[in-house]
Order: structure tokens, then C-alpha cells, then sequence
């Protein structure tokens, strides 16, 4: 059964107004000022001394957090994948913790748990008798340790990827020759992952150079500014040539990105290529013998100090009665979660947009991943795909800024979005598509074609194949698309921040204006009231993860 050309063009023009346009509009507007084409903003931004600071900034933080990222995220791979180690579940979970927390929150809990009056700095000081902070999160040094865990997970799961293509006939063959166990992990598995770690390395470093939230919260205050917070303060700032130049910065910022996804995306593929490939048989597991319990010990700590410290100060910080007070049960209080909860107008609106714009975004885009990729996975439509990653995998301050330029004056007569929660639904629904066509794409690759030819044989056209007989078979990979977009969108920070507004609030936003703000008891308390819905949506889908493999 083939896709109809209606089909395709019907994909390709949503696809258009939702994620090529306004990065057509982007590149368009960095060489326009009032209708004239100039070079203005562009020279702007080469020789704008604020611009070359944010830039060496963002290279440094994003630079060194990815060195500390992939250290960790090897040895790790290595521990939690070819090793008898206790607990591998607890510390893979762990692990991918920051796939669930967003970042915004990832550094209010640490600003709670390590900053000048965090739990662990007084905890220090009253143990010791100092007096006066002892380090600070706030500059690059906080930035590139948060954004170490931010991008962590990202470089862990993709060691892990090449680790598990390693059959376990290649470590015996070695073995079976004399190789020790060290000699098999120096000789055949690290040049066999030697691609993947390379992707792992550009991945985080991506993720980390197009990070807003982490150096928002903790390069802001500082006044150390990087690319992203530049176009957030430019957009922000509304002066004549705010636009013209913030675009000149999103097509400097986005195209290299690009490049650099690019050549990611070949040295992957030739790792593949190259690798044995997976033999459908487990690797080996090396024992660890008598380092099996300092290991564990060891990463037991780790995961004490950099999960639960945060999280449980960012909850105490919920309960206290006044930011600062001691840790004892007659400062205790619920009134921060009865106010944000039940008395703040804010937090009923910024929940309403939220639910509303999360459920509408991870419902459509599984019905659009479906589609799309059927027309990846059958009519070969790769041109799909790539539109479809597009605004992915640029940082997501450039995709918002896009929008407002693609969308300020509306490219359809009448439908003007501008302003309103409609574009951050369009915004949402270009960002998330990507993510939720890669497990429906891997569901396609597992349906037999057999089964179309069948209800084509029985009359059925192309949409009633799709509704009746082949949605039934990829359900389960639906629900996990859904879940993945749901979760993404429901704090999401990075595209509200541009695009949100008065009436328009969302949940991430709100909570990143009351830190701003100053009201910092309020913010850790709707912050862990949405952590725990987080963990619970990230249960749900690690069991639809499991009925989709099954």
C-alpha cells in the first residue's frame, strides 16, 4: 500500500508552516531592516565585544561540562552494562534522572541544596564554625556543574548504545586467545565504541551550548551571559533592532549546530557500519570481585549527594516557613503549597495552559509521527524527517525567536497566533515531533508489510488501513510518543520564555518568574509538587516502554 500524494503534500504543508517557515523568516530577517536588505545586524554580531563573551562563555561552560560528561558517562556505561555491579537499576535510574527533571528545576534545587545558604553549605558550616558562604553556584562554575548532569544522560544512554552492539563472541574470541579481561576492554570494546563515545561527545555538547535555563538562573544573577540568555535579554530588551539582531545571533547560533549535527549523525553511522553489530546475544559481564562493594559504596554516595540532596532540599525549601530559617519542625509549614496551589491565580492559569497545550501537543504529534513515519519507514520520504528534526536540534531559544519572526505577521491572512497560546501550541508541536517519530518510527520498522497488502486486498484505502488495522499494531508506541511530548512540554521553559506572555503563562515560566522574582519558598514548592507528577508520568511510561518492546 502507498501513501497518496495528497497525503504527502498535506504533511509537507503543515510541516512547512510549522517548522521551515519561521526558520526561513530567521535567516530572512538577519539581512532586512525595514524591508531593505543590509548586512547590519550581522556585522553587528561579529564585532559586538557583548556578543564575542557570550560566545566564549557559551563555548567554555558548554566545553567543559561535556569533558566532565563523557568521563562520567563511560565508566558508567562500562559499570552498568559489562559489570556484576550491585544496585545497576538504582544508578541507572539515577542516572537518567535529568531526562525527567527539567533543567530550571535542575538548578533551583541545586541553589536550595548547594548555594550560599543551601542545606549543605550551612550543614558545613555548623559542623566546622565558619561563617560566610563557602563556594558559590552562581557564575560558570555552577553552570558547567549542573550542566554536567543535564547532559550526562544524553551521553550515558549513547555509550550504552554502542556497548550492547558489541556481540559477546567477539570478548570471547579475544579471551579464548589469551587476552585478559583489561586487554579485551583496551583492545576490542573501547575501539569498537570509539564512534559512539565521539557522538556522545557532540551531543552533550550541543545540549549544553543551547542550555537557557541553567544559565538563566545561574549566569543572570552573575551577570555571566551566553548565547542563549543574549537573544533571551535581546528579544526581551524591544528596542528597533532587537529582532534584526537576535535573528543575526539565532542564524550564527543555529547553522554550525547544524554542521555539527551533520557530522555527528556520519560518525555515528560509520561506528554502526563498522561495529559487528548485535548478534541478538548478551555481552559478557566482568566481575568486579572484591571492588564490588567500594564501587556501589561509592556510587551509592555520588547518587546521595547529586539526586537526593537537591531534590530533598528543593521540598524542604517548599516547607519552610521563610527562605533561610533552620531546618526544624517548628519552621515547617504547608502554606507555600496551599498558596501556589490553591490561592495564586497564576498557578491555575499557568496549569490550564500547560495541561492544555501538553495534552493537545503530544496528541497531535503522535497522529503526525504516525503518518510521518509511515512515509519514512515505507514511500521513503527522508525529506520528511529531516524537516521534521529541524527544530530539534536547534538550541530551542532559536526555534522560539523563529516563531515570533515567522509568525508577527501572520503568512496566512487572518490567522494571527502572535501572542496568543496558539503559537506556543505551534511551538510545542515543531520542537516535540521529533521526539515522539523516533519510537513510532522504530514501531513501523516492526510492522510486516504483509498486513497492508492484505487490507488493501480487502478494499480498505490508505486512511482506513491506518485507523482500523495498522494503529491497533503501534499503539503502544503511540502512547509512549504521546507520554514523551507530554512530559517535555509540561514544565517546558526555553520556547515560553520568549513566547509566553500575560494570560499565556505556562508552568515552566511561572516558575522561573518567581524565582526571579524572589519568591523562592513559592517556586521550590510548585517545583516539587510538579516533580512528583513528572516521576509519575515517567513511571507510566517506562511500563508502555515495556509493553511496546514486548
Amino acid at each position: 500500500m502507498r501513501l497518496g500524494l495528497s497525503w504527502l503534500v498535506a504533511i509537507g504543508v503543515l510541516l512547512f508552516l510549522t517548522n521551515l517557515y519561521p526558520l526561513l523568516k530567521l535567516a530572512q530577517r538577519s539581512f532586512l531592516t525595514e524591508g531593505r536588505f543590509t548586512l547590519e545586524h550581522l556585522a553587528w554580531a561579529f564585532q559586538s565585544s557583548q556578543v564575542r563573551t557570550a560566545l566564549f562563555n557559551s563555548l567554555f561552560t558548554a566545553g567543559a561540562s561535556t569533558v566532565i560528561a563523557v568521563l562520567l558517562a563511560v565508566p558508567l556505561a562500562a559499570l552498568t552494562e559489562k559489570t556484576d555491579l550491585w544496585g545497576r537499576g538504582l544508578i541507572r535510574l539515577a542516572i537518567l534522572s535529568p531526562l525527567v527533571i527539567p533543567p530550571h528545576i535542575l538548578a533551583i534545587s541545586w541553589q536550595q541544596w548547594a548555594g550560599p545558604v543551601g542545606y549543605l553549605q550551612r550543614a558545613i558550616r555548623s559542623v566546622f564554625g565558619l561563617f560566610g558562604p563557602l563556594w558559590t553556584l552562581y557564575g560558570p562554575g555552577g553552570i558547567i556543574l549542573l550542566l554536567s548532569f543535564f547532559s550526562l544522560p544524553v551521553a550515558y544512554l549513547t555509550v550504552v548504545a554502542g556497548l550492547k552492539r558489541i556481540p559477546r563472541s567477539v570478548e570471547e574470541a579475544a579471551m579464548c586467545e589469551g587476552a585478559t579481561g583489561w586487554q579485551v576492554w583496551r583492545h576490542i570494546v573501547l575501539p569498537l565504541v570509539r564512534p559512539h563515545v565521539a557522538a556522545a561527545t557532540i551531543l552533550a555538547f550541543l545540549g549544553g551550548l543551547g542550555n537557557f535555563g541553567i544559565p538563566a538562573l545561574l549566569g543572570i544573577p552573575a551577570q555571566y551571559s551566553t548565547l542563549p540568555t543574549l537573544i533571551y535579554r535581546q528579544v526581551a530588551s524591544l528596542s528597533t533592532s532587537a529582532f534584526g539582531r537576535s535573528a543575526s545571533l539565532g542564524l550564527l547560533f543555529g547553522l554550525p549546530v547544524l554542521l555539527v549535527l551533520a557530522v555527528q549523525s556520519r560518525i555515528l553511522g560509520r561506528g554502526e557500519e563498522s561495529s559487528p553489530g548485535d548478534a541478538g546475544e548478551k555481552g559478557m559481564v566482568y566481575p568486579l570481585a572484591r571492588w564490588k562493594a567500594p564501587v556501589f559504596g561509592l556510587l551509592l554516595g555520588l547518587i546521595v549527594f547529586s539526586v537526593g540532596g537537591p531534590l530533598f532540599s528543593v521540598a524542604m525549601t517548599g516547607l519552610i516557613k521563610a527562605y533561610g530559617l533552620p531546618l526544624a519542625w517548628e519552621n515547617l509549614t504547608l502554606d507555600h503549597f496551599r498558596f501556589v496551589l490553591f490561592e495564586l491565580d497564576r498557578t491555575r492559569v499557568a496549569a490550564r495552559n500547560s495541561v492544555i497545550l501538553s495534552a493537545g501537543a503530544a496528541a497531535l504529534s503522535a497522529l503526525f509521527a504516525a503518518v510521518v513515519g509511515y512515509a519514512v519507514s515505507r514511500a521513503r520520504a527522508r525529506w520528511l524527517q529531516v524537516i521534521v528534526n529541524l527544530p530539534y536540534a536547534l538550541p530551542g531559544i532559536v526555534f522560539a525567536l523563529s516563531l515570533i519572526l515567522g509568525w508577527i505577521t501572520p503568512p496566512i491572512p487572518g490567522l494571527r497566533i502572535y501572542g496568543t497560546l496558539w503559537i506556543i501550541f505551534v511551538a510545542y508541536l515543531g520542537r516535540f515531533l521529533a521526539l515522539a517519530l523516533q519510537p513510532v518510527s522504530a514501531a513501523w520498522q516492526q510492522v510486516d508489510p504483509s498486513i497492508e497488502e492484505a487490507a488493501k486486498v480487502d478494499g480498505a484505502g490508505f486512511g482506513q488501513a491506518l485507523v482500523f488495522v495498522l494503529a491497533p499494531l503501534i499503539a503502544p508506541s503511540l502512547g509512549v510518543a504521546a507520554l514523551l511530548v507530554f512530559l517535555q512540554a509540561l514544565v517546558e521553559l526555553t520556547l515560553s520564555a520568549l513566547l509566553a506572555g500575560s494570560g499565556t503563562e505556562t508552568l515552566g515560566w511561572l516558575i522561573f518568574g518567581l524565582e526571579q522574582g524572589g519568591y523562592t519558598t513559592q517556586s521550590a514548592a510548585l517545583s516539587t509538587v510538579l516533580l512528583l507528577t513528572l516521576l509519575a508520568f515517567a513511571g507510566l511510561l517506562g511500563l508502555l516502554r515495556r509493553r511496546a518492546a514486548s
